[in-house]
């Protein structure tokens, strides 16, 4: 069986700059599987890379055997790829209900002319969305929030919101742009039972850039440890996190 992602020798250049060299890294089937380095290290492009938002220079990707390099990103969230971005994408003039109805258009199955009517069969679509909605709110623990405005939730619920409209997408791979960002200690750890749960409840394989090492010890059965674009290492969190070229990376090369 082929992982459910991988990369193969993808490289990007911005003009002058190297963001990623002949990066390689494969996910398995319900793996969770940590990509941490510095900042400026080059994980966000990869990770655009991955997505569809950003086409490599050189190199592959795949999604189950499937070559996606070319797969733009609206066509491989249906395939099931489902992201968070570090920096909040969500409409937040709206309600935390419509964001995650929102985010399940693929699921509408119904014409705009259609819903500019309001038909029966609109009817019954929305009544759907909205209770997958509502069980995802339950399930994140933000039910009480369900008809808040996006604009009125602290950083660190937003988050969380953004990750359930992520599940919102039904992804068979999801990829989480550092997740616990704007969190306290407290919330990060929640968050960490709540990966764990949704991959065992769900059967979800993951891929998470995050800065917050703990969190990545905890939830990751492998990481993969960026710097200056090029890999520096990779292997389970206990030996990276004791690798001296990682140490050296995040506090310098005298630590």
């Amino acid at each position: 069986m082929p992982p459910v992602l991988e990369v193969s020798g993808v490289s990007v250049r911005f003009g002058g700059l190297q963001a990623l060299r002949d990066l390689s890294l494969e996910v398995n089937e319900w793996e969770i599987v940590g990509l941490i380095g510095p900042n400026g290290a080059g994980k966000t492009t990869a990770f655009n890379c991955i997505a569809g938002v950003q086409r490599p220079d050189r190199g592959i990707v795949r999604y189950r055997g499937r070559d996606v390099t070319s797969v733009p990103a609206h066509k491989r969230v249906a395939l099931g790829f489902g992201r968070t971005f570090q920096n909040v994408g969500m409409v937040k003039t709206s309600t935390v209900l419509d964001n995650l109805k929102t985010a399940q258009h693929l699921k509408a199955d119904y014409s705009a002319p259609a819903g500019l009517i309001g038909t029966t069969m609109v009817s019954i679509r929305e009544r759907e969305l909205t209770r997958r909605a509502d069980a995802l709110l339950e399930l994140l623990g933000l039910t009480a929030l369900r008809d808040r405005l996006v604009s009125s939730l602290p950083y660190g619920q937003l988050k969380l919101l953004e990750l359930g409209c992520a599940l919102a997408t039904d992804p068979d791979l999801l990829l989480l742009d550092e997740p616990s960002s704007g969190m306290g200690p407290d919330e990060s750890e929640q968050l960490a039972d709540r990966l764990l749960a949704l991959r065992a409840e769900f059967g979800l394989t993951m891929l998470v850039i995050e800065h917050h090492v703990p969190l990545v010890t905890r939830v990751c059965d492998h990481v993969y440890v960026l710097n200056f674009g090029e890999l520096l290492t990779d292997g389970v969190p206990a030996e990276v996190r004791a690798h001296p070229g990682v140490i050296a990376a995040y506090l310098g090369s005298t630590a």
